[in-house]
């Protein structure tokens, strides 16, 4: 039975990230044609203006919205950013990140477990494109994942599945980026239980 539970639970959880990242690319396509905008024509919104960045480029393209606010989130450090909740349950959280947006995605919302790798998902928008996260100024000699408990040494290639999945394991921001090399499924050896 716990089986049965995990994989159905897998399923969902793959089902609701594949709606999510479809749904932000294509709120980014239709924003651009309908503004006559090009991706680097976007602004990074400061804190202040997260909730009209979010109401003007992406609200009209979800449905089922049943809450946005601004919030504090214990994933982003305590920063202030926006927080929508979605009717199937999920939510997400938007904080400025620098020169870009960070983006959480929570499959489950306000459920436990509540952790990086298992129910919640980083992402990042910059300049207009929305992706799986992979920071790669975090990966290498001086920053903050140069190499994996064996002593392997990480690069900065985020099409490399290997390498990605190492850098899951070491850190479950990641994890976004292995899940989007795989289809958004979640294979056998992916490292976190869900």
């Amino acid at each position: 039975m716990p089986t049965l539970i995990a994989s159905s639970r897998k399923s969902e959880y793959s089902a609701r990230l594949k709606k999510y990242f479809s749904t932000m690319n294509q709120a980014i396509i239709i924003y651009n044609q309908d503004k006559n905008m090009l991706p680097e024509d976007w602004i990074v919104p400061d804190e202040d203006s997260l909730e009209t960045f979010w109401n003007t480029h992406f609200a009209p393209y979800f449905k089922n919205i049943v809450y946005t606010g601004t919030e504090k989130s214990d994933f982003t450090s305590g920063k202030s950013g926006i927080v929508v909740k979605f009717g199937d349950g999920s939510s997400m959280s938007m904080v400025r990140g620098g020169a870009a947006v960070d983006i959480l995605y929570d499959v489950n919302g306000d459920k436990a477990p509540n952790q990086w790798g298992r129910d919640i998902h980083k992402f990042i928008l910059e300049k207009g494109n929305f992706s799986a996260y992979g920071w790669a100024a975090d990966i290498g000699e001086g920053g903050l994942y140069d190499e994996d408990e064996d002593g392997n040494k990480f690069t900065t290639d985020m099409d490399d599945r290997d390498n990605v999945l190492r850098l899951c394991k070491q850190s479950g921001s990641y994890c976004s980026r292995l899940l989007q090399l795989d289809g958004w499924e979640f294979k056998d050896d992916y490292p976190y239980k869900i």
